[in-house]
């Protein structure tokens, strides 16, 4: 069993209190690695290295260029050692390995490359004259030591997706992984070590976010969090961190809407539904949890997603056949089942799923079958609220008007998708869905050259693209007098003399 220790300046050290931290396979249970848990003076340290990386300007007033070629050897290196990586994964966070080595690394790595060539393309107001006697023009230059605090539910993924766009603009950042999934983000500052990347410019700390992650968001030595996590958590931090005024950027929960009219493809819809509602072991901010299904196409619908939701192979994440392994632990399993419990006790009723299934070789693993659970109730909890889990929540709507309005109905704001044949149809459901991706006949798809980012409690910011790059820089305006005049025309307003 492997020990990792924390990664602050450059050097790899132990917690200043030797303290240390078990990492389970929720698969199994079984302890599978330790991590220290990092403590107020280990935290200080990493902050001032960042601090320090940063105003030294050893990395921030890097060409573009030159950063961009040391994030483009980082996914080399990964490319080259995945298989390390799709193992690690797989078995840290219960995740299938299909799904890791088919989609999460391969899209982490073109994440990264993606990144790497955005930095050198930054834009800008055009340089001109503004005003008669000046010519003005912006610079956009990196906010300064920056720390970033990621999920469990996409370890490596989410790492990238918010500490690679400060980093590629200039940044310093310190990472607090979760703390039930930090390995691959630990292996990863050995790449980034290995790339080149300056002392200092990333760092890596482990420990309980209530001490490591409070501790960054109060910190003047921050001039940024970027978050990824739940909207409690997020409330939390943007509390802390207003004591600074530091930017906070924002990545929350999510309830997506998945609607079905009529003239939908069922066929396809009831794939991506699937798919939409058991990604990541339904542990998903884009997660498809809310299915409005119009009236007429009701019943066929619910049957075949019944019937497919009953194929799903359901078993050991390391097994190539797996489908869906277990979630993340044994509080986020009961978490699931009080809901399940919450929604029929709200009215609804279980159509399938909702147990323990029992797998061979992983009897203590937090395994749950996904649940279909039909429901009236708009009020209810399994219909408003966030549950990260697989728990298929079926719903009837008469017409556009009636499902819009409700679909929106709630605190969140980040995906959405509807299915329709009729283009008019798409065309008023993009405008008119308060969500920050509307996908149309798909669900759960996001390039990376495309902003994921929210409305409402969703958050503020985004990640990927373009735009997630300018998250992490301030705009600064540059005036250059062209007259060479002693006295500008405009003084006299002020001081005639």
């Amino acid at each position: 069993m492997e020990t990792y220790k924390l990664y602050i300046n450059g050097e790899w050290v132990n917690s200043s209190t030797g303290k240390l931290l078990d990492v389970k396979n929720p698969s199994t249970d079984e302890v599978i690695a330790k991590v220290q848990s990092a403590s107020e003076a280990d935290v200080e340290m990493a902050v001032d290295a960042a601090r320090d990386s940063f105003d030294s300007g050893v990395w921030s007033r890097l060409p573009p260029g030159d950063r961009s070629n040391i994030l483009l050897k980082i996914a080399d290196l990964l490319e080259k050692n995945q298989k390390e990586f799709i193992k690690l994964e797989t078995e840290n966070s219960g995740k299938s390995v299909k799904q890791v080595s088919g989609y999460d690394i391969p899209y982490t790595i073109d994440n990264i490359r993606f990144i790497a060539g955005a930095c050198r393309t930054l834009e800008g107001k055009a340089m001109a004259e503004y005003v008669a006697d000046g010519t003005s023009a912006i610079r956009r230059e990196p906010i300064g030591a920056v720390g970033v605090i990621t999920p469990w539910n996409y370890p490596l993924m989410m790492v990238i997706w918010r500490a690679f766009p400060a980093i590629a603009t200039g940044n310093s950042v310190v990472v607090k992984p979760a703390s039930y999934t930090p390995l691959t983000t630990l292996k990863l500052a050995e790449l980034v070590e290995n790339a080149g990347v300056p002392a200092g410019v990333f760092n890596v700390i482990t420990g309980p976010g209530s001490s490591v992650g409070e501790q960054m968001a109060r910190s003047n030595k921050l001039d940024m969090i970027a978050f990824t996590g739940s909207t409690e958590v997020g409330k939390r931090l943007s509390d802390l961190g207003s004591s600074t005024l530091k930017k906070v950027s924002l990545e929350l929960g999510g309830k997506a809407p998945f609607i079905v009219f009529e003239d939908a493809n069922i066929d396809a819809a009831v794939e991506s539904a699937i798919v939409g509602g058991m990604v990541n072991n339904g542990q998903d901010c884009a997660n498809s949890t809310r299915y409005y299904i119009q009236e007429k196409v009701f019943d066929r619908f619910v049957q075949r997603l019944k019937e497919r939701i009953r194929q799903i192979k359901i078993g050991d994440p390391e097994n190539p056949d797996t489908d869906m392994g277990p979630l993340i632990s044994e509080a986020q399993r009961t978490r699931v089942e009080g809901y399940i419990k919450k929604g029929i006790e709200e009215g609804g009723r279980l159509i399938s799923g909702g147990d323990r299934p029992k797998i061979n070789g992983h009897e203590h693993g937090y395994y749950i079958d996904p649940a279909l659970i039909y429901t009236e109730n708009e009020s209810s909890a399994i219909v408003k609220e966030e549950i990260f889990g697989p728990v298929f929540t079926i719903l009837k709507f008469r017409d556009y008007d009636d499902v819009i309005r409700r679909s929106n109905d709630v605190t969140y704001g980040l995906g959405s998708s509807v299915w329709t044949s009729d283009i008019t149809t798409a065309m008023r459901a993009t405008r008119d869905l308060r969500f920050g991706t509307v996908w149309v006949n798909e669900h759960v798809v996001v390039p990376s050259e495309m902003p994921w980012a929210g409305y409402k409690q969703s958050g503020h910011g985004a990640s990927l693209s373009p735009y997630s790059l300018e998250e992490f820089t301030y705009i600064k305006h540059v005036y250059f007098d062209i007259t060479g005049k002693v006295r500008k025309d405009w003084y006299d307003q002020i001081f005639k003399g």
